[in-house]
């Protein structure tokens, strides 16, 4: 049978870390219809159950089938500010060129003509490709809006747009980090591999979403063996970037999507928050945007 989730349990300098990676939303989703068992020493109350007056969202058992059958609501909204945020940005052209040559695949009539040597076009050669991978956050505080939520998704995926125009690969994972004590706890899942088209539908719901946080990645905490107490009943506080990159070895060429007010993102105007959410990242790095208007 297969292990549809990869758990690691090991110690980090004096602290222990728990690990817990999927790699797509179906494995997640088998994983959480198997019923994991609670881990109800510390947990005396499944917060992922529980339906809040301050959290008017769905139930659990149809936050898990969204997993696959998908999760819409607002979906053409964001997309059509997706849409909207697209027309003010350009990129530098990186595609083929056609040069002359002597030998190529079109021939260049006025040359040939002409009796020129170089009376051929062929394209010119691709660049070496490359990757990137971009871990996505899911964790804020609750003090953000919604519409600072909707505008880093946005901002996300026409990053992955334009990184993999200009023909640099992307790998996608959505992560959940924080730590109680001498506990650490991560729970990721990758949206997308670097040979994969970026597919809206699928991101959308754990990247703009509130659910998939509050009902599925609590619920994969509580069947975690956590032997601290304090992790109920507010589940841990969340690491930092930099005590994320260090506790899991994230390189400094990863791009890592924080919250939506460390990335600058305040959910205003979407064009105002791209410029701080670009340069938080250090887009230079990567391409160079002819235009953000």
């Amino acid at each position: 049978m297969k292990d549809f989730i990869n758990l690691k349990v090991y110690p980090y300098k004096k602290m222990t870390v728990f690990n817990a990676a999927f790699d797509s939303l179906s494995d997640m989703q088998m994983y959480l219809l198997s019923e994991p068992k609670v881990n109800s020493r510390i947990f005396q109350k499944q917060h992922s159950k529980m339906n809040k007056p301050e959290f008017p969202e769905d139930t659990y058992n149809n936050a898990v089938d969204y997993l696959i059958g998908g999760y819409d609501i607002d979906f053409n909204v964001t997309l059509s500010l997706q849409r909207e945020f697209e027309k003010t940005v350009s990129i530098q052209n990186t595609a083929r060129k056609k040069e002359r040559a002597m030998a190529g695949s079109h021939p260049n009539v006025p040359a040939f003509v002409a009796g020129e040597p170089k009376a051929m076009y062929r394209l010119s050669r691709l660049p070496e490709k490359k990757f990137v991978t971009i871990w996505f956050n899911l964790a804020y505080s609750v003090q953000t809006g919604k519409q600072a939520v909707a505008n880093r998704g946005v901002l996300t995926l026409s990053l992955i747009k334009l990184l993999e125009a200009n023909g640099i690969g992307v790998d996608l994972k959505v992560f959940s980090s924080c730590y109680n004590r001498s506990e650490v706890f991560n729970s990721e899942v990758r949206l997308k591999s670097p040979s994969e088209p970026i597919n809206l539908k699928k991101c959308y719901y754990p990247m703009c979403s509130v659910m998939f946080l509050r009902r599925i990645v609590l619920r994969i905490m509580e069947s975690m063996e956590f032997r601290e107490d304090n992790w109920y009943p507010y589940y841990g506080r969340p690491l930092s970037e930099d005590q994320f990159r260090s506790i899991f070895g994230i390189p400094s060429s990863d791009i890592v999507i924080s919250s939506p007010a460390q990335m600058g993102i305040d959910g205003g105007d979407i064009n105002e928050d791209s410029k701080r959410f670009f340069k938080k990242i250090d887009l230079d790095r990567y391409i160079k945007l002819a235009k953000v208007i």
